[in-house]
Order: structure tokens, then sequence, then C-alpha cells
């Protein structure tokens, strides 16, 4: 089973208990106000029961996650990008009574972790609508870059604006305090 312990959440495979508290999610107006994507109860029964057939015989597995925190289900959480590539973009959706708990900060820098250090990512990209200031704030306070305007993307709620926000292997590096990989000679 992967998992990745922080402080006060732990990201982890969904399993069968998952389904009803990630299908309720689909109630959760907040989640949905800047999200890309609206999901349905339909929606999600399909999409999580299809993950959790097929996880498990993938190479490379996917990487869409379960965020817990000391209340259990706290939302979910994802890397895309896996192969053939050395960039790779992550997100999160928390409940709206999850909120303001810090518990996002602390999934995005687990997801910066695995993606550098597991993955061997070069670059981390995220995108946030410019509306979305406590995601903006969780990038920013992470060591991410606001890269500037993707432009207008289609979202359930029609086109809507967003930035892209990124990471270097370097930049974390240092950050974190690990001495960053050298550059080839050219």
């Amino acid at each position: 089973m992967f998992v990745l312990t922080g402080e006060r959440v732990l990201l982890r495979d969904f399993t069968e208990a998952d389904i009803g508290p990630f299908v309720a999610l689909s109630e959760d107006e907040g989640i949905f106000t800047y999200t890309k994507n609206r999901i349905t109860e339909a929606s999600a029964r399909k999409e999580l029961a299809s993950q959790l057939v097929t996880e498990p015989t993938l190479t490379p597995r996917p990487t869409k996650r379960v965020i817990e925190s000391s209340d259990g289900f706290a939302g979910y959480c994802g890397i895309s990008g896996v192969q053939g590539s050395d960039r790779a973009e992550f997100g999160w959706y928390l409940r709206s009574d999850q909120w303001g708990r810090g518990y996002a900060t602390e999934t995005t820098r687990l997801l910066l972790r695995f993606g550098f250090g597991g993955l061997g990512r070069c670059r981390m990209c995220a995108t946030s609508d410019p509306d979305n200031l406590a995601s903006v704030r969780v990038l920013e306070k992470s060591g991410l870059t606001c890269d500037g305007s993707i432009g207008l993307v289609e979202t359930w709620r029609g086109p809507r604006p967003r930035l892209l926000f990124s990471m270097s292997d370097t930049d974390w590096s240092l950050l974190n305090g690990r001495a960053p990989v050298a550059e080839p000679d050219r």
C-alpha cells in the first residue's frame, strides 16, 4: 500500500471504505467553487470503483490518493504526468469542513517530496483559479512560483482563467536544505 505520512495528514491508496466519503464530496458545494470539473454521485461511484478495480494491476499505478486527517477522509489529491516526462502536475480537493487547518499546505509539501524524491521529476506544477486566494497562498507558501496566466480553461461553470505555479527540483532541494543535483557539463 502506498503511504506518505505528514504531521497531520496521511496520503494513502483508496480502499472500498472510501467509496461513501468520496461520493459524499458530490454534495459539498464549497469544493466545486473553483474546480475544473464537478463530480456527481454517479461519476464519483464510477471513478472510484474503476480506480479500485484497476489500480492494483496498473504499472505504474495511478497516483490519486486519499488525504486522511485525524477526522478520517478529508479529501483526495493526485499527480498526473507520471510517465514519459520530467515534469508532473499535482492538485488536491479537500472537504470544505477541513479548510483552514493547514491540510492543503501539508498535502502540497508531501506531493512535492514524492514528485521530486520518489518520481525523480525535474519540475512540479499546479494550477489555480486566480480568485481562489486560499489555494494561491498554499502554493506560494509551499515555495512554488507563479508563472502567470495560462488563459481560460473550460470548467463546469464555463471558461475560467487559470494561473500556473511551478517549482524546479533545484529550488525544492535548496528550500529543503538538500544539495541540488549537479547539472551535467555542456
